[in-house]
C-alpha cells in the first residue's frame, strides 16, 4: 500500500495514511482515460436539440421576388434564401446524437487509472480536514497558496457545518472546482491536474472503487 503524508490546510504534515494499491497505485491505462473523456464529452452533447430552419423548412412564399433581368439588382430566387431577413439558416445548429458507450467496469478502471496517475506524479494531496469556522473565500484561497497551486480539484464529503463552510467558500476561488466523492470523474481530474482530497473522502473513494 502506498503511504502518503496527511497535511493540514497550511500544508504542515500531521500524519500519514495508507491507501489501497488497487485504487491509488494501479497500472495506468491511457486507453481507458481516452475512452472515459470521450464518453463524458459525448454525454454533454446527448440532449442538444437546437434546430435552425433551412430554406426548405422556412414558411414563406416560393415565388421569385422579381424578374431575372432588367432591374439592376442581383439575381434572386425566393425570399427564403439565407441572405434575407427571415430566410433559412445556411449552416445553423441541427440536432445530433453523439454516442460513445462505456460500461461501468471500464469507467471504474479509468477512475482508478487517473487516481494512480496523480499519485505517481505527486499531484495528489491528502488533507486531514477541509474545514472553516465561517464562510471565507480568502481563507479557502489561502489553502491553495500554501500548497503552491493555482488550480485544483477539491474532493470533500461536506458532511459537517465546518466542511460546508469550506465548500461554500472554495466555490468562489478562481481555478478551483469542488466535488463530493461520488462526483469524482476522469475529465475533471485530468483538467485540473492537481487533486486535493480530504481524508474521509479518500476512504469513501476507496470503498466505492474497491467494490467490484
Amino acid at each position: 500500500m502506498p503511504s502518503l503524508p496527511v497535511y493540514d490546510m497550511k500544508k504542515e504534515k500531521v500524519g500519514s495514511v495508507e491507501l489501497s494499491d488497487a485504487v491509488f497505485a494501479a497500472e495506468v491505462r491511457p486507453h481507458l482515460l481516452n475512452d472515459a473523456v470521450r464518453a463524458q464529452i459525448a454525454w454533454r452533447h446527448e440532449n442538444k436539440t437546437a434546430n435552425s430552419l433551412t430554406r426548405s423548412e422556412v414558411q414563406a412564399s416560393g415565388k421569385k421576388i422579381f424578374r431575372q433581368k432588367g432591374t439592376g439588382q442581383a439575381r434572386h430566387g425566393d425570399i427564403k434564401a439565407p441572405i434575407f431577413v427571415g430566410g433559412g439558416k445556411a449552416h445553423g445548429p441541427r440536432p445530433r446524437r453523439v454516442v460513445h458507450k462505456m460500461n461501468k467496469k471500464a469507467m471504474r478502471g479509468a477512475l482508478i487509472s487517473v487516481l494512480s496517475l496523480n499519485q505517481k506524479q505527486d499531484r495528489l494531496f491528502i488533507v486531514d480536514k477541509l474545514e472553516l469556522k465561517k464562510t471565507s473565500t480568502k481563507d479557502a484561497g489561502a489553502c491553495l497558496k500554501h500548497f503552491g497551486l493555482d488550480k485544483a480539484l477539491v474532493i470533500t464529503t461536506a458532511e459537517g457545518d465546518l466542511e460546508k463552510n469550506f465548500v461554500h467558500s472554495v466555490r468562489n476561488v478562481t481555478g478551483v472546482k469542488c466535488l463530493r466523492p461520488e462526483g469524482i470523474n476522469v475529465f475533471d481530474v485530468l483538467k485540473f491536474r492537481n487533486l486535493i482530497i480530504s481524508k474521509n473522502a479518500a476512504k469513501k473513494i476507496t470503498e466505492r472503487l474497491s467494490h467490484v
